[in-house]
């Protein structure tokens, strides 16, 4: 495309190749999603690691409350400070 002439020269005027900028403002755009994305993809393993670390420590309380809770229905009755004293007479 012929944009006009030089002065003085009488030769064309060219379009100067638009890709320079514009090429490396959307390489930079380019590699900042990337960037972003590379970030976020590391967030969110590590809140699903964290999730995970949490979801096993739930499950393994869960498991110690039964056991606990278990034992306390098969345990004896324990007896109160009034009548361990008693007995004792």
């Amino acid at each position: 495309m012929v944009i006009g002439q030089t002065r003085g020269s009488g030769r064309p005027l060219t379009q100067c190749p638009p890709a320079s900028d514009d090429q490396r403002a959307e390489q930079i755009e380019l590699a900042r999603a990337r960037l972003a994305l590379a970030q976020e993809s590391a967030a969110r393993a590590a809140v699903q690691k964290t999730a995970d670390s949490a979801a096993a420590d739930v499950a393994r309380l869960n498991e110690e409350l039964q056991f606990l809770r278990g034992q306390k229905r098969s345990a004896p009755p324990t007896q109160t400070l009034g009548q361990t004293a008693a007995s004792r007479r």
